[in-house]
């Protein structure tokens, strides 16, 4: 039986395979529609586009804590932050959803 801790792991995994890819090769639609499956099981539709408009707001929400002449958009370091960041609030997000 799959649990949500499973399923949060798999959307987490799905998004880090995303941001492996070279920005300009990633396939938003298939990610997210790979979460939007997952969130089926658990009774919530949503249209793939509108889960990666969440997930933009939660990277935006990472961005919007920092004064923005400190952003270091090519640092990976600063990159990698933001991501991990933005999956962590998606991931409350889905709880937020499922309970």
């Amino acid at each position: 039986m799959i649990t949500i801790r499973q399923d949060l792991d798999n959307i987490s995994d799905i998004l880090h395979k995303t941001f492996e890819i070279e920005p300009f090769k990633r396939n938003y639609d298939e990610t997210f529609g790979k979460i939007a499956g997952i969130l089926r099981r658990y009774g919530i539709e949503e249209n793939p586009r509108n889960l990666r408009f969440r997930f933009i707001l939660c990277m935006q929400e990472f961005f919007d804590g920092i004064p923005q002449e400190q952003w270091r958009v090519k640092d990976p370091a600063f990159v990698k932050q933001s991501e991990e960041f933005a999956i962590a609030k998606f991931r409350q997000w889905v709880i937020e959803q499922v309970t």
